[in-house]
């Protein structure tokens, strides 16, 4: 029997600890959080054979010339280019596709497919085109090909200058290999600089079902753009519009985009999207670049100064007159590592990151610094806080478990138990780096530990199913119990869409396991917590318990972390004064298979005079229970 005591309690159970990340990697953004259809939409990478960029398919006869060319050099140099106006590295410079045709009467153009259209969904899109004459320019979506199935538009293109140009179609049918064409009819040639097709119900360029699914699971705190990304990121991009923003490299982490990033969420994206999830933005720097601090100082003016600032009037003349008040930034991410440019020796991080902190706090003094973890922990976490430690509060800790090898048997129920039970040996390191910190850090200063990085290993190349949302509800349960005596003070899932919580496909989105835990998990947030008797380490119930004392409501949450057998739970409420209302939920599952399927069910709670609670939890599930007492 356990017992809660709910005058027993040990300080708040903060929302800070439940956050997540959103980074440019993989299918988080494309086909994911984005709304966008169309695939290298700005022409990046290297031509197909027949002249035109990846992913697109050439119209036109033979005699049509298609190139791709390079968008006038490195950006900033003005002239005719359609490109952006920060000068950054020339990988990143924007391209072009050339259509060139040479008789009247002959259709040349471009067009991808593969878009799942909805019939009766409206779809806005978007052109930048520049060409040597007056062209007329059709538009065309609908199925390859097929009469009647199309809905068509025309623009009209004037030469000399690079011109922008809105479209919107409803779709005819639906489709799931929809097409888009952009094509002319007579002798000239004409540049594509970037094109956009996304449903006109879009966010600021994202998905609204994605969206919804996110406020579903709570999202307190942010973290953007990376985790790894942030050292591909040139923010200042970020600023002008999405069409001319160039794409960003990032070959290791993009595999699903051919290495490159359409930079479709930005600073003024990004902190519109946590304004409508309520999350905290947390921004990531990107210290590889020569000149870090200046350009992270930038960066903070321009979220947080008044508009009299340089970099705070460029936001307020872009629309937003009031600072957005970013108060969580990354010195970095994982800087230890080689994989990430910049200061990888302790010392030489410590030394880049007090310049950066120092730059950003000109900027804005009430800012809280995370700074960067790295790989060799006992080292990392005693050079860098003696080092640095007066430059930040806090520093990051990133761990994932790995995957389960087997699934059946006596070896697969051992496997299950591992994954579950890896936030005890989560535990056990950060009580570790708890001690190198207490006996590094200056003056005594207590340093709090970011956990923003944590999941099941390679939750990107795979369908998520129950194990992973148990280890989801361990490591939570974990949090809730033991964050404050270990003095973690963020957190942050890596990453909920398309990478654990939140699986998306083309014309739909659901929640996974996973995802469904950090639903059921919102109960806790912002509660008190309540202390309860330690537990065997090996006992197959995890627990944890809150109370929300303005609503007299007393919340637990039960895993059981047997593979195989139900967990009978008996529960003494102490100090309760009588209960008014039990209720009971469980996530429950018929196997930990991979796709497996977490079920919300009822779940049967007996109240037992005077006050003790008793219930039935299945094997490998997820259990809530809410007590509102007098």
């Amino acid at each position: 029997m356990v017992e809660i005591d709910v005058n027993k309690t040990a300080g708040e159970i903060s929302p800070l600890w439940f956050g997540h990340n959103l980074e440019h990697t993989r299918s988080c953004l494309w086909q994911g959080l984005s709304a966008q259809l169309i695939r290298n939409r700005k022409f990046a990478g290297g031509p197909g054979r027949d002249g035109t960029a990846g992913r697109w398919y050439r119209v036109g006869p033979p005699a049509c010339l298609h190139m791709l060319e390079r968008s006038g050099g490195r950006r900033g140099t003005g002239g005719q280019a359609y490109t952006a106006h920060f000068d950054v590295d020339d990988h990143s410079a924007m391209q072009r596709q050339r259509i060139q045709g040479f008789g009247q009467g002959s259709s040349c153009g471009l067009g991808q497919r593969g878009f799942h259209l909805v019939g009766g969904r409206r779809y806005e899109g978007r052109l930048a085109l520049l060409s040597d004459r007056p062209l007329a320019v059709r538009v065309r979506l609908g199925g390859p090909g097929r009469a009647g199935q199309a809905a068509e538009t025309a623009v009209q293109v004037a030469p000399g200058a690079w011109t922008e140009h809105s479209f919107s179609l409803l779709a005819p049918a639906s489709d799931p290999d929809g097409c888009l064409e952009i094509a002319f009819d007579s002798p000239g040639i004409l540049w594509l600089g970037a094109a956009s097709l996304m449903p006109a119900d879009n966010f600021h360029g994202m998905r609204r079902d994605v969206i919804a699914l996110l406020k579903e699971i709570g999202v307190p705190i942010l973290r953007w753009p990376g985790g790894n990304f942030a050292g591909c990121y040139r923010w200042k991009d970020g600023l002008l519009p999405a069409d001319r923003r160039a794409p960003l490299w990032g070959a290791g982490i993009l595999p699903h985009t051919d290495g490159h990033d359409d930079h479709a969420i930005g600073t003024d994206e990004f902190v519109a999207l946590c304004r409508e999830l309520g999350a905290e933005p947390w921004i990531t720097i990107n210290m590889g670049l020569p000149a870090a601090a200046e350009e992270a100082a930038a960066w903070v003016e321009y979220c947080n100064g008044s508009a009299e600032t340089q970099w705070g009037g460029l936001r307020a003349r872009g629309g937003h007159g009031e600072p957005y008040n970013v108060k969580y930034w990354s010195l970095g991410n994982e800087m230890g590592w080689p994989h990430m440019a910049g200061p990888n020796d302790p010392r030489e991080y410590a030394s880049a990151a007090a310049a950066c902190a120092a730059a950003m706090r000109e900027a804005d003094p009430s800012i809280v610094l995370v700074g960067s973890d790295g790989p060799d922990k006992r080292q990392w976490y005693s050079i860098v806080p003696a080092a640095a430690g007066e430059y930040f509060e806090h520093i990051s800790y990133h761990e994932y478990t790995d995957l389960m090898k087997v699934y059946e048997g006596e070896e697969g129920g051992g496997e299950f138990r591992r994954i579950g039970r890896a936030a005890g040996e989560n535990l056990r390191s950060m009580r570790k780096i708890r001690a190198w910190l207490d006996a590094h850090a200056p003056g005594g200063k207590s340093i709090g530990i970011s956990f923003d990085e944590w999941n099941v290993w390679h939750a990107w190349f795979r369908i998520p199913g129950v194990a992973e949302g148990i280890h989801a509800a361990a490591m939570l349960n974990m949090f809730c119990r033991e964050a404050r005596k270990v003095g973690m003070t963020l957190g942050a899932y890596f990453e909920p869409v398309n990478e654990g919580a939140i699986l998306v496909a083309p014309g739909s989105a659901r929640l996974t396991p996973a995802g469904r835990v950090f639903a059921m998990f919102g109960c806790h947030h912002g509660n008190q917590l309540i202390e309860v008797d330690a537990v065997a380490t090996d006992a197959d119930l995890d627990l944890a318990a809150s109370v929300n004392e303005a609503a007299g409501e007393l919340v637990l949450t039960l895993v059981n972390l047997n593979p195989e057998h139900e967990c009978e739970a008996e529960i003494l409420l102490k100090n309760v004064g009588g209960v008014a209302a039990v209720e009971g939920i469980v996530l429950a599952s018929a196997d930990f298979l991979p796709g497996s399927e977490f079920a919300p069910e009822r779940l049967d709670v007996a109240l037992k005079p005077p006050s003790t609670l008793a219930a039935v939890v299945p094997p490998h599930s997820v259990a809530c229970i809410r007590v509102r007492y007098k």
